[in-house]
């Protein structure tokens, strides 16, 4: 789920809320989609326990029940409005906030029932990571997985022909405005240089080869 679609959809449940006189076709008009692309919409958020019909007998849209999670009585509005939140915080360039951020919402999101965890699941990780941070989020957890464990791994680089590998040595993460870089040293980086996230489609752990010590005062290359 991208943020456009997670904005779409609670624009939708403050509408129903706000203006249920709107008909379908100008709720349509409104948000600039199809009516099967309504419907679908409809159905998700269902799924996720915020149902709504529209009445021909009332002239508007009727709500037929609003689930209120456990997470001290947080409504579907309110975490979809923090998932955006948070997803705002990523143009800073801020990496220990955004991170610390969106750490607090994956506690939030699992404590969630599981008939909805899923769905926001796949939502912090399409709106904060993919659409915010830029990266996909397999990428994001594998280099904090082998930089807590200080191991390497290879990089399979997006390449205009073909794909590019790269054997590197993890050190930290940096969030420049809005997209994340990793440090690391290794192949055609020297002993420090910059990859853009952007660029790995995928990390290939090595957790048998420790990461090599970072040289004092050494400079490197990048491959941003």
């Amino acid at each position: 789920m991208n943020s456009r679609r997670l904005a779409r959809l609670m624009d939708i449940i403050c509408d129903i809320k706000a203006h249920p006189r709107r008909s379908p076709d100008e709720m349509c008009a409104r948000l600039q989609i199809s009516r099967r692309q309504f419907y679908k919409d409809r159905d998700t958020l269902l799924a996720m326990g915020f149902g709504f019909h529209y009445s021909r007998g009332r002239g508007g849209f009727v709500l037929d029940k609003e689930t209120t999670f456990s997470v001290r009585g947080m409504s579907l509005a309110e975490l979809f409005a923090l998932i955006l939140a948070v997803r705002e915080l990523t143009r800073l360039s801020d990496y220990s906030l955004a991170m610390g951020a969106l750490a607090g919402l994956r506690t939030l999101v699992r404590q969630l029932p599981p008939s909805v965890r899923d769905w926001f699941d796949e939502a912090v990780d399409g709106v904060v990571v993919a659409d915010g941070f830029g990266c996909d989020p397999r990428v994001l957890t594998a280099l904090e997985e082998a930089i807590r464990g200080q191991w390497q791994v290879v990089l399979v680089l997006e390449q205009r022909q073909g794909e590019k590998r790269l054997t590197v040595s993890p050190r930290e993460l940096y969030l420049r405005q809005g997209a994340l870089f990793l440090e690391a040293s290794g192949d055609d980086l020297g002993d420090s240089g910059l990859v853009s996230l952007a660029r790995v489609r995928r990390v290939i752990s090595a957790p048998l080869f420790a990461a090599r010590g970072r040289k004092e005062g050494s400079g490197g290359g990048a491959a941003e």
